[in-house]
């Protein structure tokens, strides 16, 4: 019975944590390079879109750029960890020039509520036309830290205790964990993995060795990431160490 009531209250934390986590608008590749296609054809494409997020996400509305793009979502409401399709057909007409057009797709994402996707003609020089475009800044790896501060409360001196801090990718790319830094030799820190990919998660291990200290102490985990506006943040332990 006991171990029933333990597994419902997890089963309900991990529920209510997922839900905290808004919906996360997620498409592995923004841009279609059409390059190969002959010149004044039509080309159809399909962009694929994922929630990575805890709630559900709303895809309330297609616009393009010209009128020579005309796209259709397959679908509007997408559950956590369900997808969407994206259909696009775009006429050329006839142009051999480099061309940039794009799909902007309304979302209930608050950090990505326009969602850009590119249709391009690459250059003579085989570089993309999308390596020269203002990208919206929403399309970047977000390192979301549920906790950033831990306190063990009291502890006997020479105890090692250990916690846990997880770590969420609440971007559109790839999160990759750089570097992990601790304040002192008493402190020790590891992650589980270091690629975090759309919506996914890991956890920071954090092992605190009391030995030869007391009263109360602080330290501090270093955490640095390729997330371009908060590529380091400070994770904060405490304990009031007893002899």
């Amino acid at each position: 019975m006991i171990k029933k009531i333990i597994t419902l209250v997890v089963l309900f934390f991990s529920f209510c944590s997922a839900q905290s986590i808004g919906p996360v608008v997620s498409v592995p590749k923004i841009d279609y390079d059409f390059s190969n296609a002959p010149i004044g054809t039509s080309v159809e494409h399909s962009f694929v879109i994922f929630n990575g997020g805890g709630a559900l996400l709303t895809l309330s509305s297609v616009k393009s750029s010209c009128s020579c793009i005309t796209a259709t979502l397959d679908k509007n409401s997408l559950a956590p960890g369900d997808s969407a399709h994206l259909d696009i057909d775009y006429i050329s007409k006839g142009k051999a020039n480099p061309s940039d057009t794009y799909v902007i797709v309304k979302t209930n994402d608050p950090n990505n509520p326009n969602l850009k996707l590119f249709v391009t003609r690459a250059y003579p020089d085989n570089k993309p036309t999308l390596s020269g475009m203002p990208i919206d800044s929403s399309f970047r790896p977000v390192a979301d830290y549920p906790e950033s501060e831990h306190n063990f409360g009291s502890i006997k001196q020479g105890q090692v205790v250990e916690y846990f801090f997880p770590i969420r990718n609440n971007g559109n790319t790839t999160l990759t964990i750089n570097d992990i830094k601790t304040s002192c030799g008493c402190t020790a820190a590891v992650v589980k993995k270091k690629e975090l990919l759309p919506g996914d998660w890991t956890q920071i291990r954090v092992q605190f060795d009391s030995s030869g200290l007391s009263g109360k102490v602080t330290r501090i985990v270093s955490v640095t990431t390729n997330d371009p506006q908060h590529p380091r943040k400070l994770l904060t332990i405490l304990a009031d160490i007893t002899k």
